[in-house]
């Protein structure tokens, strides 16, 4: 029953004809118990500042631009270390992450770990481009969805989130955050 629901979703969302290749992709997925934090490839969310930065840079085309400062967490009184680093446009785009183009990039460090990335992609397609080129590999790295629609796909584990929307026009957002972190830094008592 689950496999019908995340082949009939994901049907609507990428639009794809192969239902067959589809449900073989969500088939072979990994359990959430097999995959470590959520993240791109090598860097994960938790992942010390310095490797997680390296790893990062690697993606884009200059070296990411961040600003330092402290903050709170939600009603508590101490004050952490938060560092938010943007990608530098070069030509129109930031980088390239699995062969397509960034036009957006900013990661967000809280006590010198990882807490979150979000990304905008260039397609060279459409939205059901993106699924054919690298649906596998986003499967792989995130598991079976927890929510799928026409709009976007939502993965969720403990306090880990991401989300993949359609922004329309061949740009895709892709966020990956610890929704705990992220939520007590929007929200300051």
């Amino acid at each position: 029953m689950k496999i019908t629901h995340y082949c009939i979703s994901a049907l609507l969302l990428f639009a794809v004809t192969g239902c067959d290749r589809l449900e073989q992709d969500m088939l072979s997925a990994p359990d959430d118990a097999t995959l470590g934090r959520y993240g791109l490839d090598t860097p994960k969310l938790g992942d010390k500042r310095v490797e997680a930065g390296k790893q990062l840079d690697a993606l884009l085309n200059k070296p990411m631009q961040c600003t330092l400062g402290k903050t709170g967490l939600g009603d508590n009184r101490k004050a952490y270390l938060l560092e938010e680093c943007s990608g530098v446009l070069v030509g129109g785009d930031v980088g390239t992450l699995w062969g397509e183009e960034l036009s957006f990039f900013k990661a967000v460090f809280v006590e010198d770990q990882l807490c979150s990335l979000e990304l905008q992609l260039k397609t060279s397609g459409d939205y059901a481009a993106l699924y054919d080129t690298h649906g596998k590999k986003i499967i792989n790295l995130f598991g079976k969805p927890d929510e799928a629609n026409t709009k976007g796909v939502r993965w969720q584990r403990e306090g880990d989130e991401a989300v993949l929307k359609d922004l329309g026009d061949g740009k895709v957002g892709f966020e990956i955050r610890n929704k705990k972190v992220m939520q007590a830094l929007h929200h300051k008592g």
